[in-house]
């Protein structure tokens, strides 16, 4: 019987093909059977989330305390309803990007539709130390609670800016930008009007109310131009004459 050549090519080729598959395959046995053990971690750090942003934080059964506020919508939904205290709140879900990745959080609206009650920020790969503070710094999420939301008009005018850059805002819209992260800050701000902008309905209905319109402008003027256009030209009598 022919000994078994170990040094050769083919046994080198069927060796690693071999060893390949086995790894695989156990690679591909252990994330399914890790899978929902990874699922329901997810799912408890979003709850985690969304808890914050109602001003709830380091509970020691989230799960329990999601079940018991949360009134309404699941986890991945755009908006949800909760009851904090006999309250009612909005809790609107934006997203938007930040300088290095993905920036995303939740913002809980007061039952008058105009008031931020809380907000929690989260984010993929932002600066630590700097830009990754929309998560870490506390103060800078309990800056939101308590300010506008809609100006006058009913245009979202809830806004993140650096310091002295607020315009005509006053204080009651602005919340102040992360210092050394503009660029996040400009993300978080983004995704702010963005997201409130695109369910400003949504927090007019759940108000019990429409929220002022922003004004229309009139258009008496251009509607008599048209009718004046519209109108038939009669002709000239000398113009029919031979």
């Amino acid at each position: 019987m022919a000994k078994l050549n170990t040094n050769g090519n083919v046994y080198t080729i069927v060796y690693a093909a071999i060893m390949v598959i086995i790894v695989a395959f156990l690679l591909a046995f252990v994330a399914s059977a890790l899978k929902e053990t990874q699922d329901k971690n997810v799912a408890l750090d979003t709850k985690k989330q969304i808890l914050a942003s109602l001003n709830i934080r380091d509970c020691e059964d989230a799960d329990a305390k999601y079940n018991e506020v949360i009134t309404s919508g699941e986890l991945d939904s755009p908006t949800l309803t909760a009851m904090v205290d006999g309250q009612e709140k909005l809790i609107v879900k934006v997203k938007g990007a930040g300088l290095w990745g993905g920036i995303w959080g939740w913002v809980s609206i007061n039952k008058d539709g105009k008031t931020v009650f809380g907000t929690f920020f989260n984010h993929e790969s932002e600066t630590a130390g700097l830009g990754a503070r929309i998560k870490d710094d506390q103060s800078f999420q309990d800056a939101f609670q308590n300010k506008q939301i809609f100006d006058e008009s009913g245009n979202v005018a809830l806004s993140v800016l650096k310091k002295g850059k607020e315009g005509n805002l006053g204080q009651e819209f602005v919340v102040e930008a992360v210092t050394g992260a503009t660029l996040t800050s400009n993300g978080v701000n983004d995704m702010i009007q963005a997201g409130l902008k695109e369910h400003a309905d949504e927090i007019k209905a759940f108000a019990g109310g429409a929220a002022p319109e922003a004004e229309a402008i009139p258009e008496v003027e251009e509607y008599e131009k048209i009718e004046t256009i519209d109108k038939p030209i009669e002709p000239k009598v000398e113009e029919m004459e031979d």
